[in-house]
């Protein structure tokens, strides 16, 4: 796998999980894809709309790109819903060896956090890539529509009981309650290819932001299994995801590794209009 390939993954990994490099596995998940929990939201830490700013390093030293991401409610269709929005690129210095403007955007409804649209732009050099997947409510069926520029458009359908988009999972994942030990298990959709994801929540440890700030976070291994093709379990690259322990329980730090070293993504800038309806009030993680 070449380098631009294995750095994207890295920049939002939190975003596009399924499109990170997988290690190899030789296992199957504990839980089957039919008998996925169907959780029920218990927290809205990102009630009212939030910013959340990263900037991705290399080995912690080099910045290589920085992820915007924005969440905002709204009504479509009469129905109150949250857009979120995800701007990724890369630096300038590594523009000149291969350039990324992508843009990642969900829409789920703003109670039961149930997607119906997804959309994901990629913009890597000459390589232009359009993903939209929309939920049917009358056959409840997912359509995944991609467009390759200079290729023939491809369609997928699947049924969407229970399965999540990439993003929507993230923040589906951040409305629960969890401890150490703790698994989550979603099904989430990449592309023609359907998954089962598990969070496994390792430990509460402290870490450091670039702000200077040390705050309890969870530490988080995410690993999937292609449920389409019937594959085995793999970790996302030996991923790891810190979300904050506090009521807001956002990702605030990443990482991931690469054949050269690894990717971090550290939360540089935080910004919510309200606080859960469901905690107390208290400081943002950053």
């Amino acid at each position: 796998m070449t380098i631009k390939a294995k750095l994207f993954p890295a920049v939002v990994l939190f975003a596009a999980l399924l499109s990170a490099p997988l290690s190899d596995g030789t296992e199957v998940l504990p839980v089957h894809p039919d008998a996925v929990p169907v959780y029920k939201p218990k927290h809205y830490p990102f009630e009212g709309g939030e910013k959340a700013v990263y900037r991705a390093s290399w080995n912690g030293l080099l910045s290589v790109a920085t992820a915007e991401i924005n969440t905002r409610p709204t009504v479509v269709d009469g129905r109150q819903v949250y857009n979120v929005r995800v701007e990724a690129k890369t630096s300038r210095a590594l523009d000149l060896i291969w350039k990324m403007r992508d843009t990642i955007l969900s829409t789920f409804d703003a109670k039961a956090l149930l997607p119906s649209r997804f959309r994901f732009h990629q913009r890597e050099n000459s390589r232009v890539i359009n993903t939209d997947a929309r939920y049917n409510e009358a056959t409840k069926r997912w359509a995944v529509h991609r467009q390759q520029v200079g290729k023939r458009a491809k369609v997928y359908e699947f049924d969407s009981h229970n399965t999540f988009d990439p993003l929507t999972a993230v923040y589906f994942a951040r409305s629960l309650d969890f401890k150490p030990g703790d698994r989550l298990y979603f099904k989430v959709f990449g592309g023609r290819y359907q998954y089962l994801l598990e969070l496994h929540v390792e430990r509460k440890e402290p870490v450091a932001l670039e702000s200077g700030k040390t705050v309890e976070a969870f530490r988080i291994i995410p690993r999937t299994q292609n449920i389409t093709k019937n594959g085995y379990a793999q970790r996302l690259n030996e991923a790891v995801i810190w979300l904050s322990a506090d009521e807001r329980r956002i990702p605030v730090k990443l990482s991931s590794k690469i054949s050269f070293g690894s990717v971090r993504l550290d939360l540089i800038e935080d910004k919510h209009a309200i606080h859960s309806r469901s905690t107390e009030a208290s400081q943002p993680a950053s």
